[in-house]
């Protein structure tokens, strides 16, 4: 479960969001994606708009680790792929945030939580907040 703070930074338009998965042979590969959010406290998801090599290492490696950052406020999200969407109620309300921005969702990842870590700037960083 994503703690409510983590969440939150999760679903703020205003964060950097940073997705890092691993290819099959081992090489982490990292993107910034302003898609990532946090429909509820146990799932994190982001769309697929260009992401060639990311999806890849997700079809390969289903580990992924989701950072958030806003100021010195930060949360990392490690997590597993739990599917790809090609429709229903949640990824056409991605797509239509997305279409906004002028660009088209492919799919979009869901990804199930395994733990949380606190990493703001301070005394409590690296520390396990949940999981």
């Amino acid at each position: 479960m994503i703690p409510e703070k983590a969440v939150n930074l999760l679903n703020d338009p205003e964060a950097t969001k940073v997705l890092t998965t691993v290819s099959k042979d081992g090489t982490p590969h990292s993107i910034v994606i302003g898609s990532m959010m946090a429909p509820d406290e146990n799932t994190v998801c982001a769309a697929e708009i260009l992401m060639q090599t990311t999806a890849k290492n997700l079809e390969a490696n289903k580990n992924i680790a989701a950072l958030a950052v806003k100021g010195t406020e930060s949360y990392l999200v490690n997590a597993e792929v739990l599917e790809r969407q090609v429709g229903g109620e949640l990824f056409d309300q991605v797509a239509a945030e997305t279409e906004k921005m002028g660009l088209t969702t492919r799919a979009v990842w869901l990804f199930k939580p395994t733990a949380v870590y606190d990493q703001s700037a301070g005394p409590n960083a690296g520390t396990k907040i949940s999981g």
